[in-house]
């Protein structure tokens, strides 16, 4: 059966419509990642050029826009020369900020403003949101969220031992997150340590959730983890 140019034009609309219903929201991502870092993996490594005062407790790496698929939109218009010059954060958020985003890494005049504006150009541009609103987000979400507290009460503490992954899981499984591990070298030996750990946010950045699946373990081998000092 052949169709006029009419009905060509309604099926293409349609097709349209199905695939558009099908995809992430207008700025293309279903959730956010709300990626919580652990100090001391970040900084106990030879060439890691940390800051002196190395934070006891989890601190905020970032806050992701993703897909379900997997995707990661970045890089969105709307990018800052500097985030805390910009008038666009109040002083109140910038202050819970410096308390709980912290540049860990030396370097510039501002190193924490060094790491949001990036974390803002490449991430939060497309948040759909002003940065005010997505950086009192991001705080907000994180202090709402005790990991190294939930983490000991399961008598899993930053000791230097290794923990089973079961455990790890068992400790985390009211989020079922993401845990990124990296190496770490003591006593002659190469060892699998929390790096991160990757909360599930709603898409309006309201509410940390479940990732509503099991605990995932990225690059953490399958044997046990070290929890560093």
């Amino acid at each position: 059966m052949k169709l006029n140019g009419a009905a060509v034009a309604t099926v293409a609309v349609v097709t349209l419509l199905s695939f558009l219903a099908g995809t992430s929201d207008a700025q293309g991502y279903d959730f956010f990642y709300l990626v919580m870092q652990w100090p001391r993996a970040v900084c106990n490594h030879p060439r890691s050029n940390c800051r002196p005062a190395v934070p006891q407790t989890f601190t905020i790496h970032g806050m992701w826009p993703q897909t379900n698929s997997g995707g990661s939109p970045q890089n969105c218009p709307g990018s800052l020369r500097d985030v805390r010059s910009s008038g666009r954060v109040d002083r109140t958020t910038l202050g819970a900020m410096d308390r709980q985003w912290p540049n860990l890494k030396r370097g510039g005049r501002d190193p924490n403003s060094q790491f949001w504006t990036h974390e803002w150009n490449k991430h939060g541009t497309c948040s759909r949101m002003q940065p005010q609103d997505y950086f009192r987000r991001v705080v907000d979400r994180a202090a709402s969220v005790d990991l190294l507290r939930l983490l000991r009460s399961n008598r899993i503490q930053p000791d230097n031992r290794l923990y089973r992954q079961a455990d790890i899981e068992a400790a985390l499984n009211v989020y079922d997150p993401v845990v990124k591990c990296n190496d770490v070298r003591s006593g002659g030996r190469s060892y699998k340590q929390i790096h991160e750990i990757r909360l599930c946010v709603q898409m309006d950045g309201n509410r940390v959730v479940s990732c509503g699946r099991r605990t995932q373990f990225r690059s953490c081998g399958n044997g046990d983890i070290r929890f560093s000092r």
